[in-house]
C-alpha cells in the first residue's frame, strides 16, 4: 500500500486480530509504511475538528479502507 495526500481524512479500519476500530488518516510515511490515525476525537468528526487531535502511529498492515 502507498498513500498520497488525497488519502488524508479517509476513513480506515484498524484490525490486529484482537481489536477493531475506525479512524481517519491524519498523516503518513510511505518509507516507514506507517500512518497517523485519529481514532478518538470526542465525536468531533465534522468540520475537520478531528485534525486538532493527536493521531496514533499505525502500521499499514493493520489498516483497511
Amino acid at each position: 500500500m502507498k498513500l498520497s495526500k488525497k488519502d488524508i481524512g479517509k476513513w480506515v479500519t484498524y484490525s490486529n486480530g484482537f481489536a477493531e476500530e475506525r479512524g481517519k488518516i491524519k498523516a503518513f510515511d510511505n518509507e516507514r509504511k506507517v500512518a497517523w490515525v485519529v481514532f478518538h476525537c470526542n465525536e468531533n468528526w465534522d468540520n475537520d475538528e478531528w485534525k486538532n487531535y493527536t493521531g496514533q502511529c499505525t502500521d499499514y498492515k493493520y489498516l483497511t479502507f
